[in-house]
């Protein structure tokens, strides 16, 4: 009788931190190492697309004045309007998150029937506060300090330092979030140096 032969287990890897710690640098890396990510950043994007259905919902709760000629969404506008109150960032987050929560996972389900794949990769800036829906095997935290993250937000996006602050504070604290990690990742140094945290991590998440 032929003996079956059990698949190895996908491990499924969450990553957050806050405005400016390096998440997306921390899963590039990931994805170097042979991970497959999944940004929620991008599926937002791409579910915020023109005649979607939360680009619908979107208009009907906050109005076409933040829509572009083109359809398309102005999300500096919009970011303006749901980062001065607390209860209209609530009401975006509960038209986008289920749907983005739902993309993912389906792109999971889907992944985890890949011949030799190792990890997928969820780089979800609220991963911690939705965490038990996501069901990752290990959290990883990109952290770096204040003054480090000011820089880079300043430089990509030319916000005032006080305007960065009030961004992060709608979200856990990031001492919070390194409480919760499973692995901190410290991305003030080089790329290479983060890259060796990263490739430690990976080693010790997938056997490797």
């Amino acid at each position: 009788m032929k003996r079956r032969t059990t698949k190895p287990r996908i491990k499924l890897i969450g990553i957050t931190g806050s405005i400016g710690t390096g998440k997306s640098t921390v899963a590039r890396l990931f994805g170097r190492l042979g991970a497959v990510v999944l940004d929620a950043d991008a599926v937002t994007h791409a579910l915020m697309k023109p005649g979607t259905a939360v680009s619908k919902k979107i208009k009907a709760r906050f109005g076409p004045e933040i829509f572009s000629r083109d359809g398309t969404i102005n999300r500096r506008a919009l970011g303006k309007i749901v980062f001065s109150d607390p209860k209209k960032l609530k009401a975006l987050t509960t038209i986008i998150h289920p749907a983005v929560h739902r993309t993912i996972l389906q792109s999971v389900a889907r992944l985890r029937r890949r011949a030799g794949l190792k990890a997928v990769v969820l780089d979800v800036p609220l991963l911690l506060e939705s965490r038990p829906s996501y069901r990752v095997d290990a959290v990883v935290v990109a952290a770096a300090p204040w003054n480090t993250v000011v820089r880079r937000v300043r430089a990509r996006s030319g916000l005032p330092v006080a305007e960065i602050r009030r961004r992060a504070s709608f979200q856990m604290p990031l001492s919070e979030k390194k409480k919760r990690a499973d692995f901190i990742v410290n991305t003030a140094g080089s790329l290479r140096q983060t890259g060796k945290q990263v490739s430690s991590i990976w080693k010790r998440i997938t056997g490797e």
